[in-house]
C-alpha cells in the first residue's frame, strides 16, 4: 500500500515545494496557500500559528513591497507604512526578516520578561478564538533576554533589519507575586539588555492570563508602581546610552556655551543628574510607549496623559477591549488623541480586519496601527488587503 502511495506523496510534495518557491521568488500568489491556511485555521488555531511560524522561520513566505503613506513617530522612527505587527507572534526576533518582507511597516517582538514564565497547562491547543480574537489557553514560555538580544544584534550587524523593530516588556507575574519589591529591577534588567538594539520600547500593561493578578493589583489602582517602572526604564536607558554620548554632545557644542555635562558632573543630587543627561540624549534613547487596554480606569489614563505631557513617555498603544465595539473604541481613541501632546505617538491595536477599519482608526487620531489576530486568522495576504 505504501509503495503505491509513494509516487503520489512525492508528486504532491514536489508540487508543494515548487509552488512555494515560485510564489516566493516571483511574488505570485495563486491563492493555494490562502485556501490551505484558512482550512487549517478552522481546524486548529494552534496548528495554524505553528505552521505560519515555521514558514516564517524558514523564510518561505513571499515578499510584498507595500510602501503606502509614510509616517514619522516622535521624529525618530520612520515607517514605510502605518501598519505594524503587535507582540505575541515573534517572541524573540527570529521572524523579523520574513515579517518585514511581507510588508509590515514596523514590528513589535515579545513580550519579554526577566523570568521564564512557567507553563501551567500541557494542552496542545494553546490558542482559541473569542470574538474573532486570539486568546492563549495555556502559558507560552517567554524567550530569554539574551537570546533576543543576540538575534537582534546579529540582524543589525548584518544590516538585515529594514524597518523599525520594538521590544515589548512585560512585568513578571512571578516576581510581583513573590517579591514585589523587585519589580523595578525586573524591568530594568530587560531594558538594560535590549534598549540598545530596539528602535522603541513598549511597557505592556494589558491584562492576559499570565498577568491577571499583576494587572488587577497595579494597572487598576496603583499609579505609583507604574511610575516607578517608567522611571526604571528611563534611568536604565540613560545609564546604557549614558555619559559617553553626553560627553560627545558636550564636545560638539562647547563653542555654543553648552555646559550641561559639567553641571551633571558637579551635581550631587541623583534626580538632577538624571534630568541633565536625559535632556542631552533625549533623541538617542529609544522612545517608550505604554500599552494599555481601552477600558482602563480613568485615573490610570489621566496619569499616563500627564506623563506624556511631561515627556516621561513618548506614546500610548491603545488596545481595543475584546468586548468593545468599533464605535465605542473609536470614540475612546479620539478622546485620547485630543488629550495627548501632538509630539506624542498614539498607536491603535486590536480588531482590525479590513481596510475600512484601518482607515477609521487613522481618521480618529491613530498615528499607526497594529494587527495580530487578523494576521494569524487570515494569513499574510491580510496585510495587502488592509493597506491597498
Amino acid at each position: 500500500m505504501l509503495k503505491k502511495l509513494k509516487p503520489i506523496l512525492l508528486s504532491v510534495t514536489t508540487i508543494g515545494v515548487g509552488y512555494f518557491c515560485v510564489q516566493r521568488e516571483l511574488n505570485i500568489n495563486l491563492g493555494i496557500f490562502d485556501a490551505f491556511y484558512y482550512q487549517l485555521y478552522k481546524y486548529s488555531p494552534h496548528y495554524a500559528v505553528q505552521f505560519i511560524k515555521l514558514m516564517s522561520y524558514q523564510n518561505l513566505l513571499w515578499k510584498q513591497d507595500l510602501y503606502t503613506q509614510e509616517q514619522n513617530l516622535n521624529d525618530q522612527i520612520k515607517l514605510k507604512n502605518q501598519l505594524g505587527l503587535a507582540s505575541g507572534f515573534d517572541n524573540d526576533g527570529s521572524f523579523v526578516e520574513t515579517l518585514q518582507n511581507l510588508g509590515f511597516g514596523f514590528i513589535e517582538i515579545g513580550s519579554i520578561t526577566a523570568q521564564r514564565n512557567i507553563r501551567f497547562s500541557e494542552d496542545l491547543n494553546t490558542y482559541s478564538v473569542k470574538n474573532d480574537s486570539i486568546e492563549y489557553l495555556s502559558e507560552i514560555p517567554q524567550m530569554g533576554i539574551l537570546q533576543s538580544k543576540a538575534i537582534l544584534t546579529s540582524l543589525r550587524r548584518n544590516y538585515a533589519i529594514k524597518i523599525p523593530v520594538g521590544v515589548s516588556i512585560m512585568p513578571s507575574e512571578e516576581i510581583y507575586k513573590y517579591t514585589p519589591y523587585l519589580i523595578e529591577n525586573d524591568i530594568s534588567n530587560v531594558t538594560r539588555e535590549l534598549c540598545t538594539v530596539a528602535d522603541f520600547l513598549v511597557l505592556n500593561l494589558v491584562s492576559s492570563q499570565r498577568t491577571s493578578k499583576l494587572y488587577n493589583d497595579i494597572v487598576t489602582n496603583n499609579t505609583d508602581v507604574i511610575k516607578k517602572m517608567i522611571q526604571s526604564i528611563q534611568i536604565t536607558q540613560i545609564e546604557e546610552i549614558g555619559l559617553q554620548a553626553a560627553l560627545e554632545h558636550e564636545t560638539k557644542n562647547e563653542l555654543k556655551g553648552d555646559n550641561q555635562v559639567r553641571e551633571y558632573l558637579s551635581t550631587t543630587q541623583l534626580g538632577l543628574k538624571q534630568q541633565y543627561l536625559f535632556n542631552i540624549i533625549r533623541n538617542l534613547v529609544a522612545p517608550l510607549y505604554i500599552k494599555v487596554s481601552s477600558n482602563i480606569q480613568k485615573t490610570i489614563l489621566d496619569f499616563l496623559l500627564e506623563e506624556a505631557k511631561g515627556n516621561k513617555i513618548q506614546g500610548i498603544i491603545l488596545q481595543k477591549d475584546i468586548n468593545q465595539n468599533d464605535l465605542e473604541y473609536n470614540k475612546t481613541l479620539k478622546q485620547v488623541r485630543q488629550q495627548l501632546p501632538k509630539s506624542c505617538t498614539l498607536i491603535s491595536v486590536g480588531g482590525i480586519k479590513t481596510k475600512v477599519q484601518f482607515q477609521e482608526r487613522l481618521n480618529n487620531g491613530a498615528d499607526a496601527c497594529q494587527i495580530f489576530s487578523s494576521f494569524v486568522a487570515k494569513g499574510p495576504h491580510v496585510i495587502k488587503d488592509i493597506l491597498l
